[in-house]
């Protein structure tokens, strides 16, 4: 680890210490029952700092460490937004089973054709080269689905408690840079020193804002996200909602 660049290690060690207090606040609030993927989430990645720590970094074995940790990071990732897609759609089971549904073909999807868009190029690939591939579509595909997900609540005046506006906001702008980082680690592979500084600079601060914004409290003030509506006008909206909802219950249902 010491092989890191020294920006890096200052980043990464406010981050622990960003981590730590989440996870702890998260733990001492109760809200860890409410959130559990999310917590989990924290854990892993914050295990993996010291996990790595011992390892040469330019080794096999520093190398083959990262992956597994990142694999379960990766994977921690989907589940913490099909969670994230749960309390966001609270009370509306049609539209959440078919956000879940999304998910899940919209990685197989992704997934499967970057990997096949990799093997047309004829390039002897790595192990980390496919990894990152397959990196690069799960993180792709959630940010498109948080951009969505981010649309529909502008659109519709679904009262939210604080604390799920918080995750949500955390989590777009965590996936909308991480995405964007991949994309030009990917054109410019030379600046792959100050996209993971960047990486690494994001990551901390939303976990910085997610522990001084998540807290029991705001499991209770209400807020909803976008423009205000008139009383006719969210009436509408809102009937729209669980029509829509009711609709696409009922196809679930009957769907094989």
């Amino acid at each position: 680890m010491s092989s890191l660049p020294l920006e890096q290690q200052v980043l990464l060690a406010l981050q622990a210490g960003a981590s730590v207090g989440l996870i702890i606040r998260l733990w001492w609030s109760g809200l860890y029952r409410t959130y559990p993927y999310f917590f989990g989430y924290l854990v892993v990645a914050f295990l993996q700092t010291p996990v790595l720590m011992p390892l040469p970094y330019s080794s096999l074995a520093y190398r083959n460490v990262w992956m597994i940790s990142e694999g379960l990071i990766v994977c921690a990732y989907i589940l913490v937004i099909l969670e994230l897609c749960k309390v966001l759609l609270n009370g509306l089971a049609g539209i959440t089973t078919v956000a879940r549904r999304y998910i899940q073909w919209t990685l197989a999807i992704a997934i499967t054709g970057s990997l096949l868009l990799l093997e047309a190029e004829r390039v002897p690939g790595s192990m980390i080269g496919y990894f990152f591939t397959c990196e690069r579509a799960v993180v792709s595909s959630l940010m498109l689905f948080i951009l969505l997900m981010m649309i529909f609540l502008v659109h519709y005046p679904i009262p939210m408690n604080r604390n799920v506006i918080t995750y949500s906001i955390g989590y777009a702008v965590y996936f909308l840079t991480k995405a964007a980082a991949m994309f030009v680690r990917n054109l410019t592979p030379t600046w792959y020193r100050e996209v993971s500084t960047v990486l690494v600079g994001i990551s901390t601060v939303c976990l910085v804002f997610w522990l001084f914004f998540l807290s029991r409290r705001g499991e209770t003030r209400k807020m909803v996200v976008g423009r205000r509506w008139s009383s006719e006008e969210e009436d509408r909206l809102i009937s729209q909602l669980k029509a829509i909802n009711a609709g696409l219950g009922r196809t679930v249902r009957t769907s094989p």
